[in-house]
């Protein structure tokens, strides 16, 4: 097999429509938002054979440091993939080792899905991780759901109903005061956000194809919670929410409520939660995602790490960074 890092946008949308388990944050789609993103830079690594496309994979190169690019911080991430001939991904992942070099400390693999054989990673030099997910069925119905959940998640959704909150498509203009709600997500819980530019991004690219469904809850004219969501076929991927924890109306779970409700009448099968971390560590959004039911699942992550020493002086500075917030 020949790796290649350009592919032709037809032959990756046809490849994409005929793999299992093919998914946004592998499409070409992606690609372009993380090249529009302050912080982000997209690396393609894919394999052909007789001049077919075998196996693809996309990392997002990620560094939140103001202002500049910084090796210090920086980390791929590889979100749902690799996709395609397993055979081919210690192909795929020594390529991508050898293009990244020394500009990133590690890189993550995020799955969407439990993986068939880790050892395909873990020869290759990665770790695994247990991380736990839920997954909602929609193809239940709302009654069905709803009775699924906690008798606390449905009284908090009653109460919101009652307070008269209003569910808007979030737009362009609304941006500052959206991403003002996911900065103070963010920062209560101490973990570092996006530059604005990614939504922007993810709004002009995935916005006309349906990729995403951008959502608010607002009440009186003023945003109460924002929830960014992706779509790709019949599953929603939870993705970016922000809210204001001094608003008293429930906004957080009566937005994800309508976002599941979205999603029977668009006629999805699964809504993706997006992570609910280590089993045996606390995690506060697990419980806020339990109530919602669902299936739990371990979808885990493999991880390599180039630089330790490197690292374990970020992993420091991060901490004292949490502190400060």
């Amino acid at each position: 097999m020949e790796v290649v890092t350009e592919v032709s946008e037809s032959e990756w949308r046809a490849f994409l429509d005929g793999t299992r388990g093919s998914n946004v944050f592998q499409s070409p789609d992606m690609v372009r938002v993380y090249r529009k993103s302050k912080g982000y830079r997209p690396i393609l690594v894919a394999a052909e054979s007789a001049g077919r496309l075998r196996t693809l994979m996309v990392s997002a190169v990620v560094s939140y440091t103001p202002r500049r690019f910084s090796s210090l911080t920086a980390r791929a991430i590889v979100t749902g993939g690799p996709l395609g001939d397993q055979d081919a991904f210690s192909l795929l992942l020594a390529a991508h080792d050898g293009m990244i070099g020394n500009s990133v400390l590690l890189t993550q693999v995020r799955n969407l899905g439990p993986p068939a054989d880790r050892t395909l990673f873990e020869s290759a030099g990665y770790r695994w991780e247990d991380q736990l997910n839920f997954l909602i069925d929609l193809r239940k119905g709302e009654a069905a759901l709803l009775a699924g959940m906690s008798k606390a998640r449905r009284k908090g959704i009653a109460h919101a109903e009652r307070a008269g909150l209003d569910l808007r498509d979030l737009r362009s203009t609304d941006l500052v005061a959206a991403y003002r709600l996911l900065q103070k997500t963010y920062s209560r819980a101490g973990v570092p956000l996006a530059d604005r530019s990614l939504f922007e991004a993810a709004l002009e690219e995935l916005g006309p194809s349906g990729h995403i469904i951008p959502l608010a809850a607002v009440l009186d004219g003023e945003l109460m919670a924002v929830r960014l969501v992706l779509r790709w076929g019949e599953t929603l991927y939870d993705w970016y929410a922000g809210s204001d924890l001094d608003q008293p109306a429930h906004a957080d779970e009566w937005l994800v409520w309508q976002v599941l409700r979205q999603g029977i009448r668009e006629g999805c099968g699964t809504f993706d939660f997006g992570g609910a971390g280590k089993p045996d560590e606390p995690y506060g959004p697990r419980e806020f995602k339990r109530r919602f039911g669902g299936e739990t699942v371990n979808p885990g992550r493999f991880e390599k790490v180039y630089r330790p020493l490197t690292l374990r002086a970020a992993q420091a500075a991060y901490k004292a960074w949490r502190l400060l917030q």
